[in-house]
């Protein structure tokens, strides 16, 4: 049996006029719709060209290699938040009166909260850690998962268990789903040997450095020193509260965590079955320790210790889940003591791929990065629905290209046919996922964040993954680098 090949389709949408998008047709039409105005004044001719340059200059401008249309409103907001002494948040002091939701916590946090829910299926002592996010409207829970020897199993045995995950994840795209989305994320952190060296010396093995056999184990742990990484791969799944059916006399939030917790079960089962080891779901200081490590890895080793500490044995770990400080700025924004750049996959690979087609970015040492992809159910009868506008609109475009005397690129042909081949699927009964790949680079200082991206992006260019810098962005895409079940979009009303 050969090994299968998995293809990706195009990440473009159509475009709304002439394959051109939304976010450039609008300031076109607005630059016109100006010019029409001033015309209708005692304004000259010139003034009224103003506006029609201005559409075409934000619809087509590129600044610093970025389409303007993409990058203009959120540099806009960072450069007034700059201008009005916004841009940089602290923690107001725990020794201060202030309500937790609304001053512990920056604006990207906002509407967020840590709950723990009690167990009854011996998932931990200590109860699920849970998320509410009342600005999304979701609650969303975390549990840890592994798969034993993947990298080192035959191509067909790697196929089998990408099916088995596919087959855990279907049941969530169904009609009137609760589920809001499915989050995997994939951290490393290069820990190095220091704890090792620890043991050593609390052993006395310094002392017997002479001799030959420790001085080769000292020498190889120097040489491993380097490469030697902390993998944590992470699976939040989301519930959105307005979807849940409860009945009249239950709260919708209490509704809506009694539906996580069993919706969290069954895909640990689904899961288990496809050969995918899940741990219980975390707990509240579990969760909190992860948000803090991933925002600041320069405390992982103080932070790994949570779980166990004063504050969580006396119920206060809520309190320290969020950052001490925030700094957005244009290429990074600062966490605590780290600083993160994040980029946005703009284009998957192009050709077929194997399994193991993201070994080379997986496998990446040396550096701390999370790899996220956000992944949203889409419900059968809209995913055709979709798939029925897209084949519509994608012909109507080409067929409106050949009238006016355009060229329809073998792209444009492309991209027909990969919606004509999602359409062949859907009606096959394959379920269909919305999702947006992420990655988020975090250092201790800007010189070794430079390094580190241009090594990530070598990494992805391995695995013909196009990195796109979220560019004024960056505070949101460390936001969906954490377990917290948001989307790199933030909620309506959040920036």
């Amino acid at each position: 049996m050969s090994a299968r090949s998995y293809r990706f389709g195009d990440a473009s949408r159509p475009g709304v006029l002439l394959g051109l998008a939304g976010r450039q047709v609008v300031p076109l039409i607005a630059g016109v719709l100006v010019m029409t105005l001033t015309l209708q004044t005692s304004a000259p001719a010139i003034v009224a060209l103003a506006g029609p340059a201005l559409g075409a200059v934000v619809a087509f401008g590129r600044h610093r290699g970025l389409a303007l249309n993409e990058v203009a409103s959120p540099g806009l907001r960072l450069w007034w938040g700059r201008r009005q002494g916004r841009a940089q948040w602290v923690r107001t002091p725990l020794t201060a009166t202030s309500d937790l939701v609304n001053g512990a916590v920056p604006a990207q946090l906002a509407g967020l909260e840590l709950l723990e829910i009690p167990t009854t299926s011996g998932a931990g002592s200590t109860g699920i850690g849970v998320i509410h996010d009342r600005t999304g409207g979701t609650v969303t829970a975390v549990v840890r998962a592994r798969v034993d020897g993947f990298a080192l199993a035959s191509p067909t045995d790697q196929d089998s268990m990408l099916a088995g995950w596919g087959a855990a994840l279907a049941p969530f795209a169904r009609e009137r789903s609760p589920i809001a989305r499915i989050v995997w994320q994939e951290w490393a952190h290069p820990v190095g040997v220091d704890a090792h060296r620890r043991f050593l010396a609390e052993h006395d093995l310094d002392a017997r450095a002479a001799e030959p056999v420790v001085a080769d184990y000292l020498s190889h742990l120097g040489a491993q020193a380097r490469h030697t990484v902390v993998h944590e791969t992470l699976l939040c799944v989301s519930v959105a509260v307005d979807r849940v059916r409860r009945r009249r006399a239950t709260p919708a939030l209490d509704a809506a965590l009694e539906v996580l917790a069993d919706e969290v079960a069954l895909f640990s089962g689904r899961l288990a079955g496809a050969g995918v080891v899940v741990d219980p779901p975390l707990g509240a200081a579990e969760l909190a320790a992860a948000v803090r490590t991933r925002s600041d890895p320069t405390r992982h080793a103080a932070v790994t210790t949570m779980a166990s500490s004063l504050a969580a044995a006396a119920g206060r770990a809520t309190l320290e889940w969020g950052p001490m400080a925030t700094e957005p700025a244009w290429s990074q924004v600062r966490v605590d003591g780290s600083f993160h750049r994040s980029f946005r996959v703009a284009s998957w690979p192009l050709l077929p791929v194997g399994a193991d087609w993201l070994e080379p970015l997986l496998a990446s040492s040396e550096v701390t990065r999370t790899i996220t992809v956000v992944a949203e159910p889409v419900p059968p009868s809209r995913a055709a629905r979709q798939a029925d506008r897209e084949v519509m609109s994608r012909e109507a475009d080409a067929e409106m290209k050949e009238r006016r005397g355009f060229r329809v690129s073998e792209r444009d042909r492309k991209r027909i046919d990969d919606v004509r081949r999602r359409e062949t699927e859907l009606t096959q009964g394959h379920p269909e996922f919305r999702f947006v790949g992420l990655v988020d680079v975090c250092a201790p200082d800007l010189d070794a964040l430079d390094d580190a991206c241009a090594a990530i992006e070598q990494h992805a260019g391995q695995c013909l993954i196009d990195l796109r810098a979220l560019e004024a962005r960056h505070h949101l895409g460390w936001v969906a680098s954490l377990p917290l079940g948001r989307n790199v979009a933030p909620p309506k009303g959040l920036t």
